[in-house]
């Protein structure tokens, strides 16, 4: 299975999105390290509480590469998910794209028509935050379309919403999607 051209693109963003990731938890560490009077002020809001449900919704870009063929098309999603403390989460996303690839094929009667390819996207994951309060790192890992993986940063943009850019992963031996996406989302 090869990865090009748009598939590329969404791999790499996923990879500069990791390493955003690992830059900001090592930094949260030695600012959790410092006395009280050495910390700087926090920048954004903090939620409401480590733990509760929320829910949201995103658009991105679906990109594939399966059996020989490759597309990609606009994508959204609704979000549910449940905070237990101040790490962990479950989460579950359900959503819809355009079509990523259409084929011609003949039919029976010789007659041709078009076939084209799009699959729902599906997740459920457990949710990993980095730290608690502004700039939160996540890593989600669970079953989807395959296995999947899922990595970002939340960004507190008041008391209970965030703003969530990231990218999504999707493997099985035959199949690797990419989805580059931003997710708002909402706490109670």
């Amino acid at each position: 299975m090869r990865c090009r051209g748009a598939c590329a693109v969404g791999v790499a963003a996923g990879v500069l999105t990791v390493m955003l990731a690992a830059l900001l938890v090592p930094s949260a560490a030695l600012a959790q390290a410092a006395p009280a009077s050495q910390a700087a002020p926090p920048a954004q809001a903090a939620p409401a509480s480590s733990r509760g449900a929320y829910v949201g919704g995103s658009i991105g870009l679906y990109v594939e590469t399966a059996e020989g063929d490759s597309g990609q098309a606009p994508a959204g999603s609704i979000i549910g998910g449940y905070q237990f403390g101040k790490r962990w989460a479950v989460q579950g996303e359900y959503g819809w794209m355009g079509d990523v690839y259409c084929h011609q094929i003949t039919g029976g009667s010789g007659a041709p028509y078009t076939s084209c390819h799009r699959d729902p996207i599906f997740s459920i994951d457990a949710v990993m935050r980095f730290k608690a309060g502004g700039l939160r790192p996540y890593l989600a890992f669970g079953l989807g379309m395959g296995l999947h993986v899922g990595t970002g940063v939340d960004i507190p943009v008041g008391r209970h919403v965030v703003i969530a850019p990231g990218v999504d992963l999707n493997m099985l031996p035959d199949m690797l999607s990419a989805r580059p996406k931003v997710a708002v989302l909402v706490r109670f």
